[in-house]
């Protein structure tokens, strides 16, 4: 009997998990540790941190989904030895596995900057989502007492695919607090390094998403190069050198992510905690251990870069790996992990957004593209559990 240890019940968990019970003969066990017991649809995160949608609308819990196969175990990682195949937990044994899927998920990155993790507010898991809204709403309702113009200043650090998606909700939520507690206007920012914004969508979806920050009234700072989060402010440089000061009470960060802690403390070699992994997803020169989703560097054979991590290449790299680890305990080769995209897909708000779907990169905007990103937590949520929990969590207000 072997035993087969999965860690991490993110899209990439899930996946092997589900794939795991269904490839692997009886005899042999399965277990699955996740340090909270409740899967997350992080692709909708920002949805939660602009308040337009509740929590449990993205999110399942573990054991409602996995079968009596799995033996769950709900803890946080601390360190992987792969030369004694053995995983350390915060508060159970160590785990002694025969194979094992690494597949611990993101934490927000701050790249060192000066006093961003003390005074701005990462947006990388359901409770720190839930923490922007609360503060949002806490400043907002504030106001009335307070009468502080920065307590209506809302300033989002990055453009990137997080930054866009949340702007774009915040521009939905923000004047229902604004009515709500009968405020002045809520100003919104965004400060981006970049002098554009989503660099992996054809430059005229990028126009498009700029031409909804104007219609909204987002102040987009592009160019802008933050130096320092300091309590209340943003300090940047604009495109001329100029340093400035953004004063703003509610500060969030979505400059960028990187893979688990866990990766770097247990001594892989790694790039911002993200494992360069063989064509069949295994770890070199260990072939027994599977490294998939946000702490895994999975190369595109036609530009030798590793590809984007998406939600989208985890879920089937999750599955790539169980089968694999089932070939394996039959005694046959590995299979090489051939990645083709379906498309990308940003919201930019309920009833709009941008997207690339298909081999030919067609695009699409507005009403349909929000449609198909809903479409896609569909099939996510299909794909990492079952039709049952699409039926309960899924998406169907398509139409308006």
């Amino acid at each position: 009997m072997a035993t087969i240890l999965v860690l991490g019940g993110g899209y990439a968990g899930m996946r092997a998990v589900k794939f795991l019970q269904r490839e692997v003969p009886n005899d042999n066990q399965i277990i699955l540790v996740d340090k909270s017991g409740t899967h997350t649809e992080k692709t909708n995160l920002h949805e939660v941190a602009a308040g337009t949608i509740a929590s449990d609308k993205i999110t399942y819990e573990i054991n409602d989904v996995i079968g009596n196969r799995i033996d769950f175990v709900r803890d946080t990682v601390t360190n992987i030895d792969v030369d004694q195949k053995q995983v350390t937990l915060a508060d159970h044994d160590p785990i002694t596995y025969d194979y094992l899927i690494v597949a611990l998920g993101f934490q927000s990155e701050t790249f060192g900057l000066k006093g961003a993790a003390e005074n701005a507010l990462p947006m990388d898991d359901l409770a720190t989502a839930e923490a922007v809204y609360q503060h949002i709403q806490n400043k907002v309702k504030g106001y009335g007492e307070s009468q502080d113009p920065n307590d209506l200043v809302v300033a989002v650090c990055g453009a990137g695919f997080t930054g866009i998606e949340l702007l774009g909700e915040l521009t939905q939520s923000l004047p229902k607090l604004q009515t709500r507690y009968n405020t002045p206007a809520i100003k919104l920012v965004c400060l981006e390094r970049s002098k554009s914004i989503l660099p992996m969508f054809d430059k005229s979806l990028g126009d498009y998403a700029m031409r909804f920050m104007a219609k909204h009234d987002v102040d987009m700072k592009l160019g802008s190069s933050i130096g320092e989060i300091k309590p209340g402010a943003v300090v940047y440089t604009d495109e001329d050198d100029q340093e400035h000061e953004l004063a703003a009470n509610t500060i969030v960060w979505t400059v960028g992510v990187s893979g688990s802690q866990v990766i770097a403390d247990s001594g892989f070699d790694q790039r911002r905690n993200r494992v360069v992994v063989e064509p069949d997803l295994s770890l070199k020169d260990h072939p027994e251990v599977y490294i998939v989703g946000d702490v895994s560097a999975v190369m595109d054979p036609s530009s030798d870069r590793p590809y984007p991590t998406t939600a989208q290449i985890a879920l089937a790299a999750g599955g790539q790996a169980a089968k694999n680890i089932a070939l394996q305990l039959r005694g046959s080769g590995t299979q090489k992990f051939v990645y083709k995209s379906s498309g990308t897909v940003a919201s930019l708000s309920d009833r709009d957004g941008i997207g690339e779907i298909g081999s030919s990169n067609r695009k699409v905007k507005g009403y349909p593209a929000s449609a198909l990103k809903k479409i896609i937590t569909d099939r996510s949520l299909f794909e990492s559990a079952h039709l049952s929990t699409v039926f309960a969590k899924g998406r169907f207000d398509l139409y308006h």
